[in-house]
């Protein structure tokens, strides 16, 4: 198996069940840092708990990960549509190894 240069901008895509079929996502970003996958703070608080963060059909698709961040993208009215962007330390790291 051939293994990617350091400078590569590769990443896996995992469609759900029904792909990109709603118009609103709820976005999840996460951190590989020490073997442990982490949720990265939105840093947006409003009252007691932190605002989710939402994005167009549009947006979702232009998404690109670091390479050590996993991204859900969660469909808001239609259940089970979405995706999620593997960034390659993160499929490399823990995905192939398995």
């Amino acid at each position: 198996m051939r293994k990617p240069r350091p400078e590569a901008r590769t990443f896996l895509t995992h469609l759900l069940s029904r792909g990109l079929a709603d118009d609103r996502y709820e976005i999840r970003r996460y951190k590989s840092s020490g073997g442990e996958v982490r949720p990265v703070p939105t840093g947006e608080k409003g009252g007691r708990r932190s605002k989710r963060v939402t994005a167009s059909r549009r947006a979702v698709r232009e998404m690109r990960p670091a390479r050590d961040e996993l991204i859900v993208c969660t469909g808001l009215k239609v259940p089970g549509s979405g995706l999620q962007l593997w960034g390659e330390h993160l499929v490399w790291g823990k995905m192939l190894c398995r």
